[in-house]
């Protein structure tokens, strides 16, 4: 697998911008069919019985820990750390059991550049739903598909490999060393304790296929999953939490489940990408953070109404790119670890919920701080109209 040398480092998968270009800056819109079906993308394992599952072994078998820790994991060598309060209901670890220790994980995946053929590697987040296939995954639309102009490059990078660790547990994943460890172990249970999937069939909403950027909105996508040499289904083993469509409501009292990696686009930070520190944003020393992609970690707030992308919600939340695509759950039960989940991470906003993205490209190609770049509210894509018919095609699909 040639990976792009420049990215032999994570280049963790966005929750807003990372960086973007004039082209962005000019390109039109596509406008999507009003057809609510959703769009395959290209089969990520054959369904070919002869060939299914020495592909399937192959996918799986590519992620090994050293993989995992170049790009499952942050990049600056560090170990979380919370605010000198201690953590808070903007970002905290998961310590509870229940469902959601067993159904929320990690996504690992990589991108091919449809321009010139690259390999990028990332991580995101995911989360196992009720359906009737037992083996459904939910994630965001830019965690399988998103323009490379949003990383200053041409093309689409498409999803071609990827995996799905549910409860994952980073805690002895080594650090990354140095290059491409092809002899390292595959995860053992205390990495993978329900095991690693592999991801055999994706869907993304036609809005996000028309316009993989975070214009149109649609950034919801649905995966089948299946772990080699067994046929017992995903949701047999971590059962899936329940799933419904079309809540618009706000204020909701909603909670975030992820895995957040990056910490030079987090706000809460002490220094961004950019050399703009949290002082620079107003942020008080009391809430700074960081974050190393190895503990699931989750956001509790009220939500406001996101005025630029209908049907998401707008909350207060210290989680970081590698967050995306994490569940937000309604009506949650800490004590079972359950609730229902209306929409998936998606990108970063500003308290107000009112600064479209590309008055964030201007500000990056000019030079000045836009005013959604690193938050500090995170928008969720809720579950409308085109996520139902994802869900009613994915629920029913073979792997």
């Amino acid at each position: 697998m040639r990976i792009r040398s420049t990215l032999r480092r994570k280049i963790a998968t966005v929750v807003g911008v990372l960086g973007l270009t004039a082209a962005a800056l000019t390109a039109t819109p596509v406008a999507h069919a009003d057809n609510t079906a959703p769009v395959e993308l290209p089969r990520l394992v054959t369904a070919d019985p002869v060939n299914h599952a020495g592909m399937l072994q192959a996918e799986v078998a590519f992620w090994n820990v050293a993989r995992i820790a170049e790009y499952g994991l942050n990049s600056d060598g560090a170990d979380a750390f919370p605010p000198p309060g201690g953590w808070d209901d903007l970002s905290k670890p998961w310590t509870g059991q229940g469902a959601i220790s067993r159904t929320a994980g990690k996504l690992l995946m990589v991108y091919r550049n449809s321009f010139d053929g690259s390999l990028v590697p990332s991580s995101c987040s995911a989360n196992v739903v009720t359906s009737a296939n037992r083996s459904t995954i939910v994630t965001a639309g830019h965690c399988l598909k998103v323009t490379a102009n949003l990383r200053g490059g041409l093309g689409d990078d498409v999803v071609t490999n990827a995996v799905f660790i549910p409860g994952f547990n980073g805690a002895n994943v080594p650090r990354f060393t140095g290059g491409d460890d092809t002899t390292a172990p595959l995860p053992g249970t205390d990495i993978a304790p329900y095991g690693v999937w592999g991801v055999t069939r994706a869907w993304i909403t036609p809005t996000w296929d028309a316009d993989s950027t975070f214009r149109s909105g649609g950034d919801v996508a649905m995966a089948t999953v299946e772990r080699p040499g067994d046929p017992t289904p995903i949701q047999q083993l971590t059962g899936g939490q329940n799933i419904a469509f079309g809540v618009d409501a706000n204020p909701l009292s909603l909670h975030q489940f992820g895995y957040p990696t990056d910490n030079t686009r987090n706000w809460y930070w002490t220094k961004n990408s950019d050399g703009t520190t949290a002082a620079d944003f107003g942020v008080a020393p009391s809430l700074r953070r960081g974050f190393d992609g190895r503990a699931l970690m989750y956001a509790h707030g009220s939500t406001i109404a996101d005025s630029t992308i209908g049907l998401a919600h707008d909350m207060a939340s210290a989680m970081s790119p590698g967050s995306s695509g994490g569940p937000w759950l309604l009506n949650f039960d800490p004590a079972t670890g359950t609730g229902t989940q209306i929409a998936v991470t998606s990108r970063f906003t500003n308290s107000t919920g009112s600064s479209p993205w590309w008055d964030a490209v201007w500000a990056i190609v000019h030079g000045s701080t836009p005013n959604w770049a690193y938050g500090p509210y995170l928008m969720s894509n809720g579950f409308g109209e085109l996520t139902q018919a994802m869900y009613n095609v994915v629920r029913n699909a073979t792997t």
